[in-house]
């Protein structure tokens, strides 16, 4: 959600985890945005156990990727977006999978040791791209899950408004809110090769068991603390004891582009999780006004 409401065409959305369709017009602060620019990510489950290969780094020290194989378990929630590529004189259809959004849990156990999922060199470089009829039937279209930040990839940066708008990378902590329903909590790895400081074990992590969501606020559940983050204990037994609320402060931060070098500018909404500030990468301005 970018603010109280959604103005889409003519008329006004209720607020709403967000929407799903392309080439609408939504307000981000003081802009006009097309959901083409920003961060409309799909969500797909899969109704059987499907396997890929994908591309692993290595984490520290130099060297050539490997490719393994890593196994979607039915029932899983995944990122991903359905295209069409060509295959001879035919467009055929495609699913691109964002993988390296997955959880720690998902991964690991494809992952070598002294290894990491490439997360690609921007957020949209999809790391699995499936076109056998037989695995894409494996995949089912879900709408976008209610723990998931609006218009957000599930990875938010500590820090508020000014470091929203730096131009230096993060590298201090992180609350990633994953596809396959996790709250994770990591530290940037310093040591860690370019692009996989944000990538290593989490230093505390829990599976969301319910959400409650009315916006600006997206409660979470766990059945046990999470290290790294201040959660509320809200109950002594049964799944749903602790609580973490993701609140949207509704004030997005926009950086301005350079129309010369065709650099696009960027949104990021501000957020407020126990009692800390964190910011989350939204999307492009695109058409903005």
């Amino acid at each position: 959600m970018l603010a109280l409401g959604l103005a889409i065409g003519s008329g006004l959305l209720a607020a709403r985890a967000q929407t799903e369709k392309p080439s609408a017009l939504v307000k981000v602060g003081d802009y006009t945005a097309s959901t083409d620019f920003l961060n409309l990510s799909a969500y797909y489950q899969t109704t059987r156990p499907v396997t890929v290969k994908v591309a692993y780094f290595p984490t520290y020290k130099s060297g050539h990727p490997i490719r393994q194989k890593l196994t979607l378990p039915a029932g899983i929630t995944v990122a991903g977006n359905l295209t069409t590529t060509k295959s001879g004189s035919y467009l055929v259809p495609s699913l691109q999978l964002f993988l390296a959004r997955l959880s720690y849990a998902a991964l690991a156990n494809s992952a070598k040791a002294g290894y990491t999922i490439d997360p690609g060199d921007s957020a949209y470089d999809p790391q699995a791209t499936i076109t056998d009829t037989a695995k894409l039937s494996a995949f089912k279209r879900v709408k976008a899950p209610d723990y998931m930040p609006g218009y957000s990839h599930g990875d938010l940066y500590i820090g508020g408004a000014d470091a929203a708008l730096s131009p230096i990378e993060p590298d201090s902590q992180s609350i990633r809110v994953t596809p396959d329903g996790y709250l994770e909590v990591l530290k940037y790895d310093a040591k860690a090769n370019a692009g996989l400081g944000f990538y290593q074990k989490p230093i505390g992590m829990a599976k969301i068991t319910k959400t409650d969501f009315h916006d600006p606020y997206r409660t979470l559940y766990f059945s046990h603390d999470i290290q790294g983050v201040k959660t509320t204990r809200v109950h002594h037994s049964g799944n749903a004891q602790y609580k973490l609320t993701l609140k949207n402060l509704h004030t997005p931060q926009h950086t301005k582009g350079n129309p010369e070098t065709g650099t696009a500018g960027t949104f990021d909404s501000l957020y407020r999780i126990g009692g800390q500030a964190y910011y989350t990468f939204i999307g492009y301005d695109g058409v903005s006004d």
